[in-house]
């Protein structure tokens, strides 16, 4: 197979059809999908029951209920078999040309993103896109991306793919793709949103007592980069990353003292403010 799709799944019944259709659209077809459930709940027998039995999708579990998106994708790591790996939350989407369009960036560069479009799970509205209005290939470096307030999701050529650090949950997203940048140097992403990234009530961001966490994350992070190991990344590479999360860490509190106001307040909807 030429294309790894790690998808965690965790209470994913009402969405996994969803995500695994648009896997079924690409116009490059040579993939497989690793279902990883972190919930014990038997999903090829769940989308059997559905009529689905596509020969790509494997199935392995972490053995334990909500160990995290961290744990669950390492798991699915270790039994990949692709040339390039990539992820796939269980209730988002991808557009059908993902694969064909970032395939050859990733084999030339290491690895290819795209501007990530947001959307709201409950309206369908279009929330904005990670980069906002870019025009043309972006060559992303570790200072630009630091700068940027929702995920990106790469494709990686093998050689370049790591698995996620233990233990870190909270933006561990942000440090898979910290280590990636500081290997491959800068990040090629395309100016079309291939990912359709659904943000809803249960999204990290949104549950109770996340920006709290956030906190914690962030401080922890940040001494880790200047007093710790640093994620294995190289010292200039670990002060961009360090003055990076800090001012992330800034926004948090500033979320934080907004939401006091407004209690509903959304993550995504305040950023949208600024």
């Amino acid at each position: 197979m030429t294309i790894s799709v790690i998808i965690p799944a965790c209470d994913a019944e009402a969405t996994i059809e969803r995500a695994l259709a648009s896997l079924f659209r690409q116009t490059l077809g040579a993939w497989e999908a690793v279902i990883v459930s972190d919930d014990l709940r038997d999903y090829a027998d769940f989308l059997s029951g559905k009529g689905i039995n596509d020969p790509r999708l494997r199935f392995a579990t972490t053995g334990q209920v909500r160990s995290g998106c961290h744990h669950a994708r390492n798991v699915g790591f270790d039994v990949i078999s692709g040339a390039y790996v990539t992820q796939l939350d269980s209730d988002d989407e991808l557009s059908p040309e993902r694969f064909e369009t970032l395939k050859p960036l990733a084999e030339a560069y290491g690895a290819a993103a795209d501007n990530l479009l947001m959307l709201d799970e409950e309206t369908g509205a279009e929330l904005g896109t990670v980069m906002g209005e870019v025009a043309g290939l972006t060559l992303l470096d570790l200072a630009a991306f630091m700068k940027l307030n929702a995920p990106l999701v790469p494709l990686i050529r093998r050689d370049h793919a790591l698995r996620r650090e233990p233990g870190i949950e909270f933006s561990e997203d942000v440090v898979a793709n910290l280590q990636l940048i500081d290997r491959i140097g800068k990040l090629p992403v395309t100016a079309s949103s291939s990912y359709l990234y659904r943000i809803h009530s249960r999204s990290m961001a949104n549950i109770s007592g996340a920006s709290e966490r956030f906190e914690r994350g962030y401080s922890d992070y940040i001494e880790r980069l200047e007093t710790g190991d640093g994620f294995g990344l190289t010292p200039a590479h670990r002060r961009i990353a360090a003055d990076g999360l800090m001012t992330k860490r800034d926004l948090n509190r500033a979320f934080m003292e907004a939401q006091r106001a407004e209690p509903d307040l959304a993550f995504q909807a305040f950023v949208g403010r600024m």
